[in-house]
């Protein structure tokens, strides 16, 4: 045993995971956050998605609903997938349809990108969603952006509520 082991104690005991089983992916709880984590192919890409944990004011926390908006999007994948791509096309498309783009920042001009061929450049990596139906996409953006990553907030009703650049 070591000494910063004896004067404070050995390390904290492992904690066993939750783990809820779904028909989609397995859900296992985050240590000390209040969110569940799975990972799913989103448009042939691994996602992963974390659902927001319903604390209040039950003392017996449950996914529910945010299990129930994921259902939903993993249902009409394609028509969220699309939305959220050419919400990001829309929000850096010049008037010519064009997308603007940084580069990987090496180069010292990088000419625009067409909408479509950004939109099948572009993947969803990771879906958050709150337990009050709020969704947020992340889509990676190297190469595009720099190091930068596109994220968009919707409502499980397709509502779209931001699209930015974050990093």
């Amino acid at each position: 045993m070591s000494f910063l082991s004896k004067l404070f104690g050995s390390k904290k005991p492992e904690r066993e995971l939750k783990v809820i089983h779904d028909k989609y992916c397995d859900f296992t709880d985050a240590d000390d956050v209040s969110e569940y984590k799975g990972t799913v192919k989103w448009d042939n890409y691994d996602c992963d998605i974390l659902l927001d944990i319903d604390e209040y004011p039950s003392e017996n926390p449950t996914i529910e609903k945010s299990l129930a908006v994921f259902h939903m999007l993993y249902e009409n994948m394609e028509e969220w997938d699309r939305k959220v791509k050419e919400c990001a096309a829309a929000e850096f498309m010049d008037e010519n349809g064009m997308v603007e783009i940084w580069g990987d920042g090496k180069e010292d001009n990088v000419p625009p990108m067409p909408k479509e061929k950004f939109i099948k450049e572009i993947a969803v990596f990771e879906i958050l969603i709150t337990n009050n139906g709020e969704i947020t996409f992340r889509i990676p953006a190297d190469g595009l952006f720099t190091d930068h990553e596109i994220v968009i907030e919707a409502k499980s009703t397709g509502e779209i509520l931001s699209c930015s650049l974050a990093g």
